[in-house]
């Protein structure tokens, strides 16, 4: 089922708790499936995790529970070793050995090197997981929403992109790698929030989540290019000839510097627009979309 609202949902409370219910839902079964790679299965998991830490986002004004279970849905994903970090340093490699400039031979012993790991590493989900997600998924139906459903979105909307706001200014100061980090973090929850919300008027909405999911992507490849960088530099990284490694190095660089203009550029065009005022114009149309009749 989509991860929005829908038309059948007859209070915010309702769609709060059925979508919910359908990422837990899924999480059990990926947990539960001895067919599906365990890799596979934490990954989605984890990914489900942090889609439900948007939802209870965007209701949090109006949800009594949320300190609790957004502590309890976080503690279930770390709780997920996951090879996530592994695999994106290769996914990363991959992508600077397609630039023009690379010669991918001469830097096959970091892919290498990073291989042998990932294949060093055995992944299982415990007991524990599948407890925590019957817990979780027996807690659902008696989540609340409190106050008005406009008033409550609102301040989930605005509260969300207000701390995007601030990690954006931040970056722009300094962009650290724990920066640009938390910068993703924050706009990637506003993607969720998009697109729970994009039946509130399809174009428009869908259009901010799709730029929205983009900044995300780019700030995602930034953190995974400096960790990439990190890696480099560290004592488990392969020992190239120093030429080598520093042309490696000035690849990672440029590359890096890239996605930092093209975030800087998104984020410019989305933080032109007050947060307050930008959720108060999707607050409005989710108000007009609630009062519509329902087939």
């Amino acid at each position: 089922m989509p991860y929005k609202l829908k038309e059948s949902d007859p209070t915010l409370g309702d769609a709060l708790r059925r979508i919910a219910l359908e990422q837990v839902d899924r999480a059990r079964r990926e947990a539960g499936d001895p067919d599906l790679d365990p890799h596979y299965a934490i990954h989605q998991i984890r990914k489900r995790c942090k889609k439900l830490r948007g939802l209870i986002r965007l209701v949090r004004p109006g949800f009594r529970a949320y300190s609790d279970e957004n502590a309890a849905i976080r503690d279930l994903a770390r709780g997920l070793s996951g090879l996530r970090d592994l695999e994106a340093l290769i996914e990363t490699h991959d992508r600077l050995m397609a630039r023009d400039e690379a010669e991918p031979g001469r830097f096959a012993p970091v892919r290498a090197a990073l291989t042998r790991r990932k294949e060093g590493v055995s992944e299982t989900i415990g007991d524990d997981t599948r407890a925590a997600l019957d817990a979780l998924a027996a807690r659902i139906p008696d989540w609340t929403i409190r106050d008005k459903p406009r008033q409550v979105i609102e301040g989930g909307l605005a509260r969300t992109w207000e701390r995007a706001a601030r990690a954006h200014a931040d970056c722009r100061g300094a962009p650290t790698v724990e920066a640009m980090h938390e910068w993703r973090k924050r706009v990637k929850y506003h993607w969720y929030h998009c697109r729970i919300l994009s039946p509130v008027w399809p174009g428009p909405v869908s259009a901010r989540a799709h730029e929205a999911k983009r900044l995300s992507d780019v700030l995602g490849d930034h953190h995974d290019l400096a960790l990439y960088a990190a890696h480099l530099a560290s004592d488990a990284a392969p020992k190239l000839a120093p030429e080598t490694a520093t042309e490696l190095a000035r690849i990672a660089d440029r590359a890096l510097a890239e996605l930092e203009r093209e975030a800087f550029a998104l984020g410019a065009r989305f933080f032109s627009e007050k947060p307050k005022r930008a959720a108060k114009r999707l607050a409005a149309l989710y108000r007009i979309w609630e009062a519509e009749p329902r087939r």
